[in-house]
């Protein structure tokens, strides 16, 4: 009888030693997931926040709309301060009749009514071992609003 009972719980040994790599797998697959659905929505309210700082701003720095002077490139500083410290940022003026960023000559500067477009983008890193094998992956955002003043 005692045999019976060493051999049922050598079973239940094997099984769990079976299940619990899948198991684990399948939690940290659900957790990297729910990191990367995380890091998009944060990317994404920071290319708003910045948007629309930089649709009040655009004539206040020179170039008009750049990333790196004035109030927006504040803006950009103050979103890195979180998580979103390896995040490239692109600002750029866009015409909003040739989807085209302005020649700046003649009569085709930046201007109220053209379009502002924060662009972000990160490399994410996966942590679970199989989705780590790919590599990283580029998660972005991007977001357009108009110019007010």
């Amino acid at each position: 009888m005692s045999g019976q009972r060493d051999r049922s719980r050598g079973q239940g040994l094997v099984e769990f030693a079976l299940v619990l790599p899948v198991f684990l797998v399948l939690i940290f697959g659900i957790i990297d997931g729910g990191r990367a659905v995380f890091s998009y929505n944060q990317m994404s309210q920071a290319a708003r926040n910045v948007a629309r700082v930089a649709s009040t701003t655009c004539f206040t720095t020179t170039p008009a709309c750049d990333e790196n002077a004035g109030a927006i490139a504040g803006a950009i500083n103050t979103q890195r301060s979180g998580n979103l410290g390896l995040v490239t940022w692109d600002v750029e003026c866009i015409n909003p009749t040739t989807k085209a960023p302005p020649t700046n000559t003649g009569a085709d500067f930046c201007k109220v009514g053209y379009l502002v477009r924060v662009t972000t983008t990160l490399p994410f890193g996966f942590v679970t071992p199989v989705a780590s094998s790919f590599g990283p992956v580029v998660v972005g955002s991007s977001t357009e609003q108009e110019i007010l003043q």
